[in-house]
């Protein structure tokens, strides 16, 4: 009986093959492209038009509409007017009316700050749109992944029932020929059968995860067929990087915009404690305009507890946003170490199931020949054919796993330089 093997071609020339039992000799090369993602402007429209993102473009430009009316200021200019009849014993009556323009003024230095404060509101805007981009990349990237290793385990379990079914017929024909025992044949016919089950859930997994993937608006099938083998990690990152990189993390700039935001309100707020004064003219005229009269008119609002109240908030405001924005800098710095962690992990992960994954290989090449020779059962053939076969689907889920790492990383290091 001849051994049937896959052959796994990575882009580095290993050629990896899974020792199977059967009938006929089933060859399969695959030659690896790197690396397994959807094209750059395919990834940049979806994450364009995801509907958080859109939210945080719209943000963006509420904050700059909002910044252009905190430059203008809160005030305007106001007309107001009256007229009155005037009736005067022994003189007779009398037409009056009278007429004011005035306006409130900010007093030296508010306006500087108002401007500020509309510029940090654009700055925590971008960097939240920023963020919002980076997590549905990230997203986009998990279900894309997912549907890859789906398919890639549909894949292979179909390619493994071809081999099975091939050895199983060639199992039928040597019972017949009275050279295998009836278990033998049971044998072979119930490992099709689970095979074939696997196979038929398989492909349920693999159509769901493409219709989740095609939720996801301008993203193709994951139809990918080959890549490379993943690369190393980076192994360079440090605490110092991982802080340096943490600063200028979109979601730390985010939050330091809301800070100083915060801090720069609040010194708004206790300006206000000299309240706004409101000056104006005055023009008005009496007794049929035997009287002219004009003038200036000054007026000044009293809460002096009310303002030292709201002025309290304000600096208990900025004090809490200040304190967020430490522990956002500090989250991020870990996230930094995780996700550097998470690249190389993944990759030594897979790295050490590939060579278990060849060891069972050779294993089930092994028990292959011991079968063919007489020298083992065919229960032990199929058993690490088996082995095999779950070792290889560890393996490619592994070298997903440290693609997926590596394609996040590089999403997250991408977004440093803004949106």
């Amino acid at each position: 009986m001849k051994s049937s093997r896959y052959h796994l071609r990575t882009a580095s020339g290993m050629v990896a093959a899974l020792a199977l039992s059967g009938g006929c000799l089933l060859s399969l090369t695959v030659s690896f492209a790197m690396p397994p993602l959807p094209q750059d402007a395919t990834m940049q429209r979806a994450v364009e038009s995801a509907a958080v993102v859109q939210l945080a473009r719209a943000r963006l430009a509420e904050a700059q509409q909002e910044a252009a009316l905190d430059s203008l200021g809160p005030y305007e200019w106001t007309v107001s007017g009256a007229s009155a009849r005037r009736r005067v014993d022994g003189e007779g009556s009398f037409q009056d009316w009278d007429t004011a323009l005035e306006r409130t003024v900010r007093l030296p230095g508010k306006a500087q700050l108002d401007r500020k404060i509309g510029q940090l509101r654009i700055e925590q805007a971008t960097a939240e749109l920023a963020v919002a981009q980076r997590s549905i990349h990230a997203a986009i990237l998990q279900v894309w992944f997912n549907c890859l290793d789906a398919r890639e385990r549909a894949r292979l379990l179909e390619q493994d029932l071809q081999v099975l079914q091939t050895m199983t017929d060639t199992v039928s024909k040597r019972r017949r020929a009275g050279d295998l025992a009836e278990l033998d044949e049971a044998l072979a016919t119930a490992e099709l059968a689970s095979v074939r089950a696997d196979v038929t859930a398989r492909r349920a997994d693999a159509v769901t995860a493409a219709r989740l993937l095609a939720t996801w608006q301008d993203v193709p099938a994951c139809d990918l067929d080959v890549w490379d083998a993943p690369p190393a990690g980076e192994g360079t990152q440090t605490t110092v990087l991982a802080a340096d990189r943490a600063r200028g993390d979109p979601g730390t700039l985010a939050s330091q915009s809301a800070a100083e935001r915060a801090a720069a309100t609040a010194t708004r707020v206790q300006r206000d404690r000299w309240p706004d004064p409101t000056l104006g003219v005055t023009f008005s005229q009496e007794r049929d305009g035997a009287e002219r009269i004009g003038g200036l008119r000054l007026s000044i609002p009293i809460g002096v507890r009310r303002r030292h109240a709201e002025a309290a908030r304000a600096a208990a405001a900025a004090t809490a946003a200040t304190a967020e924005h430490l522990a956002t800098r500090q989250d991020n710095e870990r996230h930094w170490i995780q996700i550097d962690t998470d690249v190389r992990r993944a990759h030594q992960t897979w790295s050490a199931l590939a060579e278990a994954e060849r060891q069972h290989r050779r294993a089930a090449d092994l028990s292959q020949r011991a079968f063919e020779l007489g020298e083992a059962s065919l229960a032990d053939a199929l058993l690490a054919r088996r082995a095999a076969l779950q070792a290889a689907l560890v393996e490619r889920a592994a070298a997903l796993d440290s693609w997926r790492a590596r394609a996040v990383y590089d999403a997250f290091v991408a977004s440093l330089s803004g949106p």
